[in-house]
């Protein structure tokens, strides 16, 4: 499936298209990831990448598999020169070097409960 192009894939960023693929385990596990070059500053010609995660049954926990992969997508993007930042429902999520991830207090796979996380990578 991931060698399959599109006609949308042909006009869009190359991180854009990594990142769909690294989605792809977690899509299939029922996960709802949008991954789109974000629009919010038309002005701004850096090509900033906006990911929006949600689970289609509702609110959701901090799992293993989610974890890994903001962890693996976040890992990426910096290598790739990008910032971040990370919002959920609670508010702004820091994640940390060592593989944490805080809120109002430190996420677990069955503490907090959210119903989307919201990460902006920014060109530097």
């Amino acid at each position: 499936m991931k060698y399959l192009k599109t006609f949308e894939s042909l006009y869009e960023l190359p991180v854009i298209l990594e990142l769909k693929d690294m989605a792809l385990e977690l899509t299939d596990m029922g996960w709802h990831i949008e991954i789109f070059k974000d629009q919010q500053y038309p002005h701004n010609q850096n090509e900033n990448v906006r990911v929006i995660i949600t689970n289609t049954k509702g609110n959701f926990t901090m799992i293993d598999e989610l974890k890994d992969f903001l962890f693996r997508i976040i890992g990426y993007m910096k290598d790739d020169g990008y910032e971040f930042e990370t919002h959920s429902n609670f508010g702004r999520l820091y994640l940390t070097d060592d593989i944490v991830i805080i809120s109002s207090g430190r996420a677990r796979p069955n503490y907090p409960s959210f119903t989307l996380i919201n990460i902006l990578f920014k060109k530097a």
